[in-house]
Order: structure tokens, then sequence, then C-alpha cells
């Protein structure tokens, strides 16, 4: 003004300075400046470019730029946004926009209509992390407003008066925990800013100490984050006590939960590592042991890491279930950027794309299609994705081998599912299902090719390929009742439930949690003994939530029964989540006793606690939440909707009336069963190493029964001649009806006849030297019957007679030597012959093999072995004979 009032001659011209971080900022402004004028096409703006625009503005505001040009890249960047971005996107422009407004521009009108812009833009939003953005406008325009006696131009009551009221309504939505807590402290804080006197935010900061205790288990709440705030705020409220306790509270869990997930990134660290030397059991253990630390919101990332690493240990091993419930939790945190701030990002689409392969793997075709969907919206909308062809290419041949290997049965139920294949550009499963359903014409016609035998062969080929897992076929439910199975080193384990939303996924997470509890069992020492477990769930209709178990153990297969009431998914809160996840883990303790042999309870308390058994069991809240988070609460109409009937797609009724391949069915290879023999000395060490052995490469004989002999005690055998019948071999117990018991459940299994030999009887004489007369009985299933597995775990029953003579024993095994047969049955069964008229269907099972055996016949890898007790035995051994297997065995001990 001086200058211009005096004339006084100058070359005065303003100059903007820049300091080294403005060269920095300079720099970015002119290469992404750059970057919009010739890479990108102002038609076709990608989702990811969207950012740019704002970012241009932003750099222009605090580069202090022309205030017309950066009034015009803001309104830009809100254009494209509307027009090409996401809802956060349009939110963050306003945002931006309404901030530099008035920190920058210092223009408080151009603020406010922002503001407005801001809240109108989520005013339907139940994401609290999107009303923080709000809160803080709103914060500094009443401040403005107070401290400058100034009138506002637009209805801040009404937005203050809304904003407050959503944000209530989020914190009573108990079913997000996470967006409950953040929505309570945003409205806590903003409190903060109506009091005049320090003294009166003391019922706000007992406030947040609740919220923060109520937080430590969340991994949605941004409890670091608000640490920091709330420290910040020491030179204003440092004579409070309340300020003072929650500060000393989140100090103190502050340095817990940094402490907690250091040690968690070293069992993390060593998992992976173990996992990548060929180690899925160790690796899991350790993985598992990092879950409950990291499960944090400052360190999401690892745990989501930690996840997909024991997602994968768990596949390797054939624990599909648990590896399914990691890869849903996994998924519904990485989704989590989607719901809170619109986020695309190429991990989503890594997810989805991972989760369809383990539904293929399972069988489950329509969830394979939901998340094989999503996973192509999610990668047309990443400009850098890696993902293309060959990973079409994969679904596109996973589906076409499930579909070849389906039974027709179920190929029945897939009449609308050709349409919905070719919706997804799976052209070769369209293909392949419209030829298993018969139309070969429509085939032959649209790929161009002759159903003849060369096209037979090559589709036996893709039936046949070892892809890396067994495809059973499509295993899609639609009855009212569904079925699930598992297995768990060598135990087959099948679930039935309702049919129908929560169950479906109640049903899955069942077996993820025995899968993820028992996953390690091998290696902890810890030993199967039962074939089967059937678990049945039923439902009632009762309000109130409730869950509970009964184990019935009197039948041939154990089976458990799940009473659920009271079940709505939609309503999920914390603590039913946490009554439900006590309920499993009492279902565990109560099933460990009956499924396992329990030497040492040392090894269970190991397996469960210090190795974390529990922690890596995704929960059933996790679970279910977890997969609607991602696919929505309506999964059952989804699934019903790729099933059904419409206009826009093709129905193809099943036109065959037996199976595409029934002239070439498919051959499972199995090894030479009756050709196994005893090695020799002891077993090498990497034959030990149960690292390398997945789940489904072991097999647990079915026939004995342990919890069903255990009820009485075997006393003895009795030898009977029947008039016109072979001769009989019965066990003796103490309780004759459950003796009973016991063989009809083995007739039920092998027949009246066991023409098969499944089962066999081994006698093993000459045990004692001061007892000649002594011998001992071994009832057990028949090994060289049974297809083998790479481990095998032989379930026996045992005896030693202790009888005087010998005669009655030598007249049975004359009389079978005599026939070749005998029968095999219990006292029971003694008490309802008539001697004269002996009735076939009550002389016990007819068979037609015995085995009778010298101890010293006996060596050292003889399945035969266990009848042999060198403790309290004093085995006969011959001096005519030059080479003697016991030998081996006593050597060995």
């Amino acid at each position: 003004m001086a200058i211009d009032s005096l004339s006084v001659p100058t070359q005065y011209k303003r100059e903007v300075i820049y300091g080294e971080n403005d060269y920095k900022k300079h720099k970015k402004y002119e290469e992404l400046t750059e970057y919009v004028r010739e890479k990108i096409n102002p038609a076709e703006i990608s989702y990811e470019q969207v950012d740019i625009f704002l970012e241009i503005a932003e750099l222009s505001a605090e580069l202090e730029k022309p205030l017309i040009e950066t009034q015009g890249l803001f309104e830009r960047a809100i254009k494209i946004s509307k027009k090409f971005g996401t809802n956060q996107q349009l939110l963050d422009a306003y945002y931006q926009y309404a901030w530099k407004s008035h920190f920058w521009m210092e223009d408080f009108n151009l603020f406010e209509e922002n503001l407005q812009f801001a809240y109108e833009s989520i005013a339907s939003s139940t994401n609290s992390s999107k009303w923080e953005k709000v809160l803080n406008l709103v914060t500094v325009h009443k401040s403005y407003i107070r401290l400058n006696n100034a009138t506002s131009t637009i209805d801040i009551e009404n937005i203050e008066r809304n904003m407050l009221a959503k944000l209530d309504e989020i914190a009573d939505d108990e079913s997000r925990p996470s967006n409950a807590l953040t929505a309570r402290t945003h409205k806590a804080i903003y409190k903060l800013t109506t009091f005049s006197d320090v003294e009166d935010a003391s019922v706000v900061f007992e406030e947040l100490h609740e919220i923060f205790k109520k937080s430590g288990n969340l991994i949605g709440y941004p409890f670091e984050k608000n640490f920091q705030l709330l420290n910040e705020l020491d030179d204003i409220f440092s004579d409070v006590d309340a300020y003072e306790n929650l500060l000393d509270y989140m100090t103190e869990q502050s340095a817990v939960r940094d402490g907690e997930v250091k040690g968690a990134l070293l069992n993390l660290r060593r998992g992976i590592k173990r996992l990548q030397n060929g180690h899925p059991y160790q690796a899991i253990k350790y993985l598992g042991k990092s879950f409950i630390p990291l499960y944090k919101e400052e360190s999401r990332d690892k745990f989501i890491l930690a996840l997909k690493a024991i997602a994968y240990a768990y596949e390797s091993i054939g624990l599909l279930w648990s590896s399914r419930s990691c890869l849903l939790l996994s998924a519904s945190l990485i989704t989590d950027n989607f719901w809170k701030y619109d986020e695309i990002s190429l991990k989503q689409a890594e997810i989805y794309y991972s989760l369809c392969l383990t539904e293929i793997k399972l069988g489950k075709l329509a969830h394979a299609l939901l998340w094989y969907e999503l996973f192509l919206i999610i990668n047309e909308n990443i400009s850098d994705s890696s993902f293309g062809d060959k990973e079409n290419q994969q679904v596109d041949f996973y589906i076409s081998q499930l579909i070849l290997n389906t039974d027709i049965k179920e190929i029945n139920q897939q009449s609308n599912i050709p349409d919905e294949l070719d919706r997804l550009g799976l052209f070769v499963s369209s293909g392949c299902l419209k030829y298993a359903l018969g139309y070969i014409e429509d085939f032959e016609r649209e790929y161009e090719v002759t159903a003849d035998k060369d096209h037979n062969d090559f589709l036996q080929k893709i039936r046949d390929f070892d892809a890396g897992f067994n495809s059973k076929g499509i295993i899609d439910n639609h009855d009212k009742r569904g079925v699930h199975t598992s297995f768990i080193f060598g135990c087959t384990i099948e679930i039935n439930f309702p049919n129908r939303s929560p169950f479906i996924e109640f049903s899955t997470n069942v077996l993820s949690l025995l899968e993820g509890a028992f996953a390690t069992c091998t290696i902890d020492n810890v030993h199967l003994k039962e074939a089967f477990l059937i678990i049945e769930v039923i439902a009632d209709d009762d309000d109130d939530l409730s869950l509970s178990h009964e184990i019935n153990s009197n039948s041939g297969k154990l089976n458990l029964i799940i009473n659920c009431a009271g079940f709505d998914a939609s309503d999920f809160r914390i603590e039913a989540q946490q009554k439900i996840t006590n309920e499993f883990k009492k279902l565990v303790f109560d099933l460990l006793p009956e499924l396992f042999f329990i030497k040492n309870t040392e090894y269970i308390e190991k397996m469960i606690f210090e190795d974390a058994a529990f922690d890596r069991a995704i929960s059933f809240g996790a679970c279910i939440k977890s997969i609607e988070n991602v696919l929505g609460n309506d999964i059952d109409q989804q699934i019903k909707k790729i099933y059904s009937t419409s206009a826009e797609k093709k129905t193809y009724p099943l036109l065959r009336d037996k199976s595409w391949d029934s002239e070439f069915p498919k051959v499972l290879e199995i090894e030479d069963i009756k050709a196994p023999t005893p090695g020799k000395g002891r077993m090498p060490e990497e034959e030990l190493n149960s690292e390398n052995i997945t789940h489904k490469d072991y097999s647990i004989q079915s026939l004995i029964k342990p919890r069903l002999w255990d009820r009485t005690r075997w006393q003895g055998v009795g030898f009977a001649q029947l008039k016109s019948r072979y001769p009989g071999l019965y066990l003796l117990f103490k309780h004759p009806d459950i003796g009973e018991g016991i063989f009809k459940d083995l007739i039920s299994s092998v027949g009246l006849v066991d023409s098969k030999a499944r089962l066999r009887v081994c006698i093993v004489k000459g045990i004692s030297v001061k007892n000649p007369t002594h011998y001992r009985v071994l009832i057990s299933e028949n090994m060289m019957t049974t297809p083998l597995t790479k481990r095998m775990t032989m379930i026996s029953r045992i005896n030693t007679m202790t009888p005087d003579s010998n005669v009655n024993l030598e007249r049975f095994l004359a009389a079978y030597q005599a026939c070749g047969k005998f029968y095999l049955g219990c006292d029971a069964m003694l008490k309802n012959i008539v001697p004269e008229h002996p009735q076939r269907d009550s002389l016990g099972i007819e068979m037609s093999t015995l085995d009778v055996r010298w101890a010293w016949e006996i060596g050292l890898n003889d399945v035969d072995c266990i009848g042999v007790n060198l403790k309290e035995d004093d085995p006969y051994i011959p001096n005519d004979v030059a080479e003697i297997p016991l030998l081996q065995l006593i050597n060995s001990k």
C-alpha cells in the first residue's frame, strides 16, 4: 500500500517460496498432473484413478496455487467422484474441500457448503468411521461460530441432531461390536467440546474408560488411534483425575498390546518358516498361538497373514473346513475396508478367488459360483490386477472335473446351472454339464466337436486328473436336511442339519472347530479310536438362545446330538457368541475321552492349552458373521436363485437314465492289500515323521469298538460242538446282555457269514513254559481285507486263558481243521441254542479262517506282537529251530 501511495519505483513481484517439503509436494503435483494429462482417459476413469484428482486438488491448496485454480481442481475431483468413484471417495472430496476451505482458503461459506454436502452424502450410512469425518467438520463449525460470534448459513443444529441420533443408532447395534464402540467413542469425544469447565469432563473420561475396557478383544476397534488422540489432550485435561486414570490405563494396555504383538510376530515368523520347510503340523501350532495376540486393529494385516498361512497349512494336511473358516475370517477383515471406506483392493480378489477354489474342493458348487462372481466384479475394477485368463481356466477346469465326478442323482439337480456357468465365462464347465445331462447334440453344435470315443477318453482324463485333491463330485444339499462330512486322522465325521441359515454355516463351523482343535493330534501323541462320529443338529424355535449337546455311545457308531434354539444370525451379539463358544469347548472336552486313547493327560493339556488348540479353532460367531459380512445375510436366497428357473436362462432337464461314464467308471487306485509283509529291523526315522502325512492317509479299524467292549469284561472263552454244525468258539462276558450287544454290532458289519474275512481270530500258544496249557486269544479286524493307508490304527481285544488242561482247545482245533469253519459268538447266544435243532441265525458269525500261532513265531514287526507280553510271559522257545523271530522282538525292548 505504501509503495502504491508514494509511487516508489520498484521491480516488486509476489513470489511463493518453497521449502524442502514444498519442493517434494510441487514435484508430486507436477507428476500427477502430467499423469492425468497423458495416461487417463476422461471417459473411462477407474476407481483407483479417482483418488489422483483429489490428491492434485489438496496439493494445489497446500502449495498456495491461485485460489480459483484450487477451487476448480476440488470441483473437478467432486464431479469425478460422483461419476466414477465410490461413496467414500465422494465423502473424502467434500471433507477435504471443506477442510481446505476453512484452514487454507479461509472461506467459511465454502466450508459450510461442503460440510452440508458431506453430511448429505452419508446421511443413511451406519458406518461409524464415515461419521467421524462429519463429526470433525461439525466440531470445527461450532467452534468457529462460538469464537467469532458468526451466523451459520446452514441448519447446523439439524445436522448435529441427526448426526448424534445416527451415532446412537450405531452404538445400539451390538451385532457389530467394533462399529458400536467406535460410535460411542466418537460421541463421547464430541461431548468434550461442549463443556466450559474441564472438571465437567470427568463423566466422559469415565465412559471412555469403560469403552476401552470392552474393546480389548475387538480387531475392528482403533485402540492405538484413539489412544494417540486422547494423549494429545494432556495439556487441557491433565488436572482431571478421570483423564489421568484413563491415560494410565491406556498407556499400560498399549504397552501390553505392543508386547503381545511382538511375541505373536515371532510365532508368526516361526510358523511360516515351518510351513516353508514342509512341517505343516508344527506350523499350525505356531500360527495358532499368534491368533489371539494379533487380533487387534494395529496388527490387522499380520493377523490376516496368519489366517492365510494357517489356511494353507490346514489344506495341505486335508482339513478343508478349517481352511475355509480361516479364509472366511480373512475375507471378512479384508472386506471391512470396503464397508468402512469403499476401498476395493487386490487382496479382496485374491481371497475371494481362494475361497472359490476351496468351495469347489468341498463340492459346494453354488457357493463357489458366488465367490467367483464376486472375484470377477472386484477384479474388473482393479487396474493393476494380475488375475486373468489363467485363473478363469483353472476355475473352469476344477468345476468341469467336479461335474464329471458327480453321480446322476446330483447331476439331475443341475438343470438350471449351464447358463449360470456361461454367464460367468465358464464355458468348458457348461459344456461338460450339458454333456453329463445328456444334451449331446447341443454340445457337439456349440463346441464343434464329435462326441465319439476320443471325446469320451478326453473327458475321462479330465475326470481322473490328479489336481492335488480328491474330487467326489457336487455335494450341494437340496433336501430339508443337509449333510457335510470331514475326515480327521481316520475318523469319518458326518453332520446332518436343517438345510437353512444359520444352521448351514453352523454345521460347517462345527466341522472346522473339530478339525482345528484336533489338527495336530498325531504329533501330540494323541490317537483316535473311533472310525465314525455322527453329529445331528436339531433346531428349536424357542426365542431364547440356548445350545446343548448329548453323546450316545451305546450304538455301533458314536453319536453326538446338538440342540440349538433361538438362533438369529442377524442379532448375533458378543454375549451370544461367547455363550456358544463356551458350549463348544465343553463339547470338545466331552468328546475327548470318547474319540481318543488317553494314556497321559499331559499330552491333552499340552495340545489344548499350551498349543492353543481352541485359539486356532475359529469361533462360530466369527465364521457366520464373516460370510454374511462379505456375501450378505441372504445367502440362502442367492443359492436358490442360482438353482431356480427364470426367463433369463434355459433349463436342461436330465435326458440320461444312467451316468455319462457308467460304462467306464472311475477306478480307484488301491494298493495291493494281499501283499504286505513285515519289515525287517526297526522302523526308519523318516517313516516315523508325521509331517508329510495328511489326515486322509490315516485309517482306523472299525469292527472292534472299545467303548462297547469297555462296558463289560471279557472273562474267557467256551467251546461248543453242535449236532450237524461247525464247532463254536464263544466269548464269555461278565454281563452277557452287553456281550450280546457287541456281537449284534459285529453281525451288522460283517453279516452272519464273514465271507470277506473281515474279522480275525488268532490263538497264541506257548506263552508260558511253566504253564504250557495257557494261551492267548486275539480278536481284531483283518488288515489284509482293508484298503491300506500310510498309517492305520489297529484295534484288538486280547484275553489270556489259563486252563489246567488243553483238552477243550485241542478238541475245538481238531474239529475246525476237519471242516475248515467255525462259529464265533458269545455266551448269550448259547442260551438260545437248542442242541438237537440249532438254528443257523442263533449260532454266531460263520468264519472260515482261524490263525493258530506259537509265541516264538511272532517277530518284531508282526501284527500279532501285541499277543506276546514280554513283561509277564515266559515264552516257550524250541531248541531245534535255528531262526526264532521272537528273539528280535525281545532284543528290541
